[in-house]
């Protein structure tokens, strides 16, 4: 039986759903899951990547999304963020002797920040973000 690929609309919805059914949802193993329940709930065969549905969260503000990082052995550092894939700015710093230095890379959209030592998300929590 085939199955389909979802609409981003579709997908913010069931997302929209999940996290008002849910005040924080632990990993997006577990995000997956009760989309993809939300989702195929009426019988349908949606299927979806983590991935994807991390990304829509964070680019649509659907959820506030916390990370839990690790060491990673890679010296360079990412030009996109590894979260949602928008591109990282440089913050830099002026030294003693007068020339700037890269301190630190952020994420203008979600959460990641990378400085000198790379670090990997390991871990992303999602919570219900609150109305203002």
């Amino acid at each position: 039986m085939p199955y389909s690929i979802p609409s981003d609309e579709r997908l913010s919805e069931a997302i929209f759903i999940v996290m008002y059914r849910n005040q924080q949802v632990r990993s997006q193993s577990e995000m997956t899951g009760l989309v993809l329940k939300e989702i195929n709930k009426d019988g349908s065969d949606y299927r979806v990547s983590g991935e994807r549905i991390r990304r829509l969260a964070v680019n649509r503000g659907l959820t506030h999304v916390s990370i839990d990082y690790n060491d990673a052995e890679d010296k360079d550092l990412p030009e996109t963020c590894p979260v949602c894939r928008n591109p990282l700015v440089g913050i830099n710093n002026t030294t003693l002797d007068g020339r700037e230095t890269e301190v630190l890379r952020k994420c203008p959209v979600c959460t990641y920040s990378v400085g000198t030592k790379m670090r990997m998300p390991g871990k992303y929590t999602f919570t219900k973000k609150r109305r203002r």
